[in-house]
């Protein structure tokens, strides 16, 4: 049986008077990719902020590897290896590229006393600094490394933003509309990144609105509308399924497009 990495139970909140989600329970298995869509205001975004810690005062459970982490703060979240990525990147955009990359793979490592005055902070340095360039070159970042984080597109912001995770060896991810806005070439770029972090064992739980890639990368798909789970399956299920398309499209009669984006999704 596989293992339930992340988990949300009877998650419930609300803001203003206006309950954002509605009991919804949702799991993701070790190494599992699993695509949550759903029209505007069904309360996908309101999960991942739940999930990761960003909000509170909501009611129900989340586990982590089976552990309660419903009143843990963001960074102690983070620190037990639960990264997420935001609709609009958040880097240190008076740094540069580099400079970003490097700060992630330094996360999580500690030089002892008897390590600095060895000098082993030089060798390990040399080390996440190829792994850096190493990155970079990967995703055809290198010509951009010693550019301010504030110059760059916003299709390299979510590449860099991905990029950085990478280098923190995260446990599970959350992604929040990675390919928005993204150029085509830059998707093709964001799914192989996404992809790596699969290979190296990530679990993952994407919020997104172009379906093609939903499809191209998920293992299975979770649909929710006005907070609510109302669909979970395969994506040919999902296209199939009348409610889904009644709830995108406010009508049965045609078929559910690959991209949700500005038709109230």
């Amino acid at each position: 049986m596989q293992q339930i990495v992340v988990e949300a139970r009877s998650l419930q909140h609300s803001y203003g008077g206006v309950q954002a989600v509605r009991g919804m329970d949702i799991g993701v298995g070790q190494g599992e990719m699993i695509g949550l869509i759903g029209p505007n205001g069904a309360g996908k975004s309101t999960v991942i902020e739940c999930i990761s810690g960003c909000v509170r005062g909501f009611s129900g459970q989340i586990l982590l590897y089976g552990v309660d982490i419903s009143k843990w703060s963001t960074f102690k979240i983070a620190r037990a290896g639960l990264l997420r990525t935001f609709q609009t990147p958040r880097l240190f955009r008076r740094m540069s590229v580099l400079s970003n990359l490097m700060l992630a793979a330094e996360q999580g490592t500690v030089e002892g006393m008897g390590s600095t005055l060895l000098g082993k902070w030089r060798r390990r340095d040399a080390e996440r600094l190829s792994q850096c360039l190493d990155v970079l070159d990967r995703f055809g970042l290198r010509a951009i490394a010693d550019n301010a984080a504030s110059d760059l597109s916003g299709g390299q912001e979510r590449l860099v933003e991905l990029c950085r995770i990478l280098l923190s060896k995260p446990k599970v991810v959350l992604l929040d509309e990675p390919f928005a806005g993204v150029s085509p070439e830059n998707r093709h770029r964001l799914a192989e990144a996404i992809g790596e972090l699969r290979a190296s064992g990530s679990t993952l739980l994407m919020v997104e609105h172009r379906l093609e890639w939903v499809e191209r990368l998920c293992d299975r798909v979770v649909v929710m509308a006005q907070g609510r789970e109302i669909a979970a399956g395969a994506m040919d299920e999902i296209r199939a399924n009348e409610e889904v398309v009644l709830s995108y499209l406010g009508t049965k009669s045609h078929p559910l497009p690959s991209t949700t984006e500005g038709k109230g999704a």
